[in-house]
């Protein structure tokens, strides 16, 4: 459990995370703790629905903020010799105080069609995470992209959040050469930071991010271009492990996902 506090901590201080339902009690332990990405399908009581049309139903009243329609990552835990793992409702506590982290991507981060403004001037870290080593599809054409970045440690809450409004991640796509028929969607994700003119920032940790991306109106771009929909989602980006993040010197990185319609 020290293990998943510090897992906590640094998701929740440093980036925002997501994670599908996962068993982590002990042999014998009739506690199920799982960290779970979900939609919010009811704000009260708080209501979340995972990727098999299973609810969470979470003992929270300090619950007040959330949004309908969204999509949050949260710890949570249950007594299995009080409710089945496979139950279609259960009703859950949080994870020693952690609350519901939002993960849908900013409206300004796309999709988007390409263009020169959505450059990236900035190379992630990875494609995939430790949680996550590809991105996949979740429900309702919503896509999940995990993926590290280089950012700065600061030494309090406020200058942190600072450092991390800087980074958005932009997920592009073209149809202008579709071909008819064409199976294959290429989307770019686009890392860009937003330093002030002639701001010198040294960013020398990786953090681990996770956003969750509506496909519908991209999905909607291609078939009108392709007369079908895709079987594979292709995600490219610009990678480099050095510190910082520099696009000089930096190496193609690709996750393929199988795209299935519901």
């Amino acid at each position: 459990m020290k293990q998943m506090k510090f897992l906590l901590v640094a998701l929740m201080a440093v980036v925002m995370s997501v994670s599908v339902t996962s068993c982590m009690n002990g042999e014998n332990n009739p506690v199920y703790t799982g960290l779970a990405v979900a939609e919010c399908v009811s704000t009260y009581p708080a209501t979340f629905a995972v990727s098999n049309n299973q609810k969470l139903v979470v003992k929270d009243a300090t619950l007040l903020d959330l949004k309908y329609g969204k999509t949050y990552m949260f710890y949570y835990q249950f007594n299995t010799e009080e409710q089945s793992v496979s139950a279609a409702s259960i009703t859950v506590t949080l994870y020693q105080g952690s609350a519901p982290v939002a993960i849908d991507a900013d409206d300004d981060e796309g999709p988007v069609a390409n263009s020169a403004d959505y450059e990236a001037d900035a190379a992630l870290y990875s494609l995939g995470t430790s949680l996550f080593p590809s991105s996949f599809l979740l429900y309702n054409k919503k896509l999940l992209v995990p993926f590290g970045y280089w950012v700065k440690v600061e030494e309090n809450t406020d200058k942190q959040k600072e450092e991390l409004n800087k980074h958005s991640f932009v997920l592009t796509y073209d149809v202008t050469n579709i071909a008819s028929g064409a199976k294959t969607f290429e989307l770019t994700l686009n890392h860009k930071i937003s330093d002030a003119e002639g701001e010198k920032v040294t960013r020398d940790r990786w953090a681990e991010g996770y956003k969750v991306y509506d496909l519908t109106a991209a999905i909607t771009a291609f078939s009108k271009k392709s007369g079908t929909v895709p079987t594979t989602i292709k995600i490219k980006t610009k990678l480099n492990t050095s510190t910082g993040g520099s696009l000089e010197g930096a190496i193609d990185g690709t996750n393929e996902v199988t795209y299935t319609t519901e």
